[in-house]
């Protein structure tokens, strides 16, 4: 059974509406579920019964379906398997829970008020105007020097050239935070921008180089043109390319800059220093340090586009800003909170509270939301 019809009898399973056929599929999936046999160590977690115990009351106060134990499960493959079935996603924590989770109080309640973002995008023109796009009428929107300016039957925007490029002029997109916008250069490269983000770039790209600068985080995907390398500027950087497919995060509340490249090639320079990546390679750099490079899993730095949140060994802090940023919201802290690195998926578009809820099955964080101010307490 693949994850997406697991996930499709799981959501009819806890509705009610499965029909008996459906229901009696779901029940031998999870009698059937093969959890590997990890071992527990007693010194470092405590009782492992007591432990599961813990974990089973706090999946009732949840209102999740655990499931049966047909045999002793150990506790890394339970939370593997538990989290599985909230939220639509899945997550972990990469060190078992500590004892202390036993004595914790029953998980708060958090209001389902926090919608996760949607299309939406300001342009401004080279004249100043501007267009809110996500209310903005299908078809032409503007002509900026020799391009049409067009918003596509599939919401999206796109620079089309109409008559021959006169004056360099540039337009710049912004999504707010809980934005995200897709558009095609005049080049006919595509761009897909996160939230918070910005891209100005020309409206007819008439010299030797293809050059749009970036705030936040985008994904291209460049049309080839060899005699007109394509360049992205970002927090002092700079991504050179002649086509490929390529992820650059640049927020200014992230502790670097990162590149991830999963087609072709890119060369990214900062000051004196160069790198030149492979695909399956990540380049970071931070100011006044040297560039970094790494091979990674390119799926995890795209996965925002694709719909998902998706963390490898992460802080509860990185975490949080990824949530700010995608549900609009503001993050404090109380306490002294966890150490410990974070691994999961979820869908972007849960509700806040589901990814919060989600985060404390772990026992490790827990969080209390006033209006749209969410608090990270351990």
């Amino acid at each position: 059974m693949t994850e997406e019809e697991y996930l499709a009898l799981y959501e009819k399973h806890q509705a009610g509406t499965a029909t008996p056929a459906e229901q009696a599929r779901f029940d031998a999936y999870l009698g059937a579920a093969d959890l590997p046999d990890l071992p527990w160590n007693e010194a470092e977690h405590g009782d492992e019964a007591a432990t599961q115990a813990a974990i089973y009351q706090r999946l009732r106060q949840s209102g999740v379906s655990a499931p049966a134990r047909r045999r002793r499960t150990p506790w890394a493959a339970l939370l593997a398997f538990v989290v599985l079935l909230v939220a639509g996603g899945y997550w972990g924590w990469q060190h078992r829970v500590a004892p202390a989770v036993a004595q914790r109080p029953a998980l708060p309640t958090t209001p389902k008020a926090l919608r996760p973002g949607h299309n939406q995008a300001l342009l401004t023109l080279a004249d100043g105007r501007t267009v809110l796009l996500d209310q903005a009428h299908l078809g032409l929107l503007a002509q900026q020097g020799g391009s049409q300016v067009q918003k596509t039957a599939d919401g999206q925007l796109r620079y089309a050239a109409s008559t021959a490029a006169g004056a360099l002029l540039y337009n710049t997109i912004a999504t707010p935070r809980g934005g995200q916008y897709q558009l095609t250069l005049p080049d006919g490269s595509q761009v897909w921008l996160n939230a918070a983000s910005s891209l100005r770039f020309p409206v007819a790209f008439t010299g030797a180089e293809r050059r749009v600068e970036l705030t936040g985080e985008a994904y291209f995907e460049v049309a080839k043109d060899a005699r007109h390398p394509f360049k992205v500027t970002a927090r002092g950087a700079e991504v050179a390319v002649l086509g490929t497919h390529f992820n650059v995060q640049a927020y200014d509340d992230e502790p670097a800059l990162a590149a991830t490249l999963l087609e072709g090639a890119v060369r990214l320079s900062q000051g004196a220093q160069q790198a030149l990546l492979r695909p399956g390679q990540q380049a970071r750099c931070w100011p006044q340090k040297p560039l970094q490079v790494r091979e990674v899993d390119v799926q995890h730095a795209v996965a925002w586009k694709n719909g998902y949140f998706v963390f490898n060994d992460e802080p509860i802090e990185a975490i949080m800003r990824q949530v700010a940023r995608w549900y609009d919201v503001d993050v404090q802290y109380q306490g002294t909170l966890t150490n410990k690195d974070f691994n999961g998926k979820i869908s972007r578009y849960k509700d806040a509270a589901d990814v919060l809820r989600v985060l404390e099955l772990t026992g490790a964080v827990h969080f209390t939301t006033q209006g749209r101010r969410i608090t990270v307490q351990p």
